[in-house]
């Protein structure tokens, strides 16, 4: 009798940023083959750092898991063995208690992101992706989005109260600059009257799921208005402001006046117009060309 000892995913982290995967005004989600291509020249860490928390790491280290990064996220992997002699069904090696939570925190770095992005790089209280919902939040509470749904990122804030009930976990360094806390129990809430969709990560069994869940993060891409100015003397080259259109590093988003077609803008030249109040009323991309 004999059991096949390996390492098996135990669940999928992808974090999509509009900015960088849209082909110009087509949304890279639009279509599973232009996902696929936008996908292929595509690296998160490109504006994101997610690490384990120090805690996690002490469980990873454990429990002989593995944190490996790929260019849409990371998977988490974890040394287990079959239940029975083949039987395609693996439990962790080290068994993991229901109550298990991993951490990871989720830090900007790269300095143009409120730029080209629909949130601030640090907000007041990080961001909370998680698929257990904290004591002091009330129903209005929203799961981490599976790869099979989409939120708005802002539906991801959660209260004072509840933050300072979370971050007594991380440290002060830990804390600094922290723009996103992702939480994943391995029972976690059941999620079925929320969305439809369960959101746990190890079976009722303990055993792990023949096909592990993958949790997902999405962020908007800003949209400006495209102010066009002559290179020589700074004077608008139009009498209107045109609508509003969205940053986009891949394609080309079509715009032109008087018969031309204008460049697009970029995200190093934007003025925030604001209210007496200082909130954002207007953002203006300045976009300089030569007549």
């Amino acid at each position: 009798m004999s059991f096949t000892t390996t390492y098996r995913p135990l669940f999928n982290l992808n974090v999509y940023h509009h900015y960088f995967l849209d082909d110009g005004n087509n949304a890279f989600d639009s279509s599973l083959s232009l996902k696929e291509n936008q996908l292929n020249k595509y690296n998160f860490q490109d504006f994101f750092k997610i690490i384990p928390s120090k805690k996690t790491q002490e469980i990873f280290t454990a429990n002989r898991i593995i944190y490996k990064i790929l260019p849409a996220g990371f998977t988490i992997y974890v040394k287990a063995e079959e239940t029975a002699p083949n039987s395609g069904t693996y439990k962790p090696f080290v068994n993991l208690p229901q109550t298990t939570v991993f951490t990871f925190l989720v830090y900007v770095k790269d300095s143009l992101f409120e730029n080209y992005s629909t949130v601030n790089s640090i907000p007041q209280i990080p961001y909370f992706f998680s698929n257990k919902k904290p004591d002091s939040e009330g129903v209005s509470f929203k799961y981490i989005d599976l790869e099979t749904t989409t939120l708005p990122i802002s539906n991801f804030t959660i209260s004072e109260t509840s933050f300072t009930e979370i971050s007594p976990a991380f440290s002060e360094k830990e804390k600094l600059g922290l723009f996103g806390i992702i939480s994943l129990e391995m029972s976690g809430d059941d999620t079925l009257p929320f969305d439809g969709n369960p959101r746990n990560i190890l079976n009722l069994s303990g055993t792990i799921p023949a096909n592990p869940k993958t949790f997902k993060i999405q962020i908007k891409n800003r949209k400006t208005i495209w102010n066009y100015r002559n290179a020589v003397n700074s004077n608008l080259l139009h009498s209107t402001a045109p609508t509003e259109l969205p940053l986009a590093k891949n394609g080309i988003i079509g715009y032109s006046f008087d018969g031309i077609e204008r460049p697009s803008a970029t995200p190093t030249q934007l003025i925030f117009e604001k209210d007496g109040s200082g909130n954002v009323i207007k953002t203006i991309s300045e976009i300089y060309i030569n007549q």
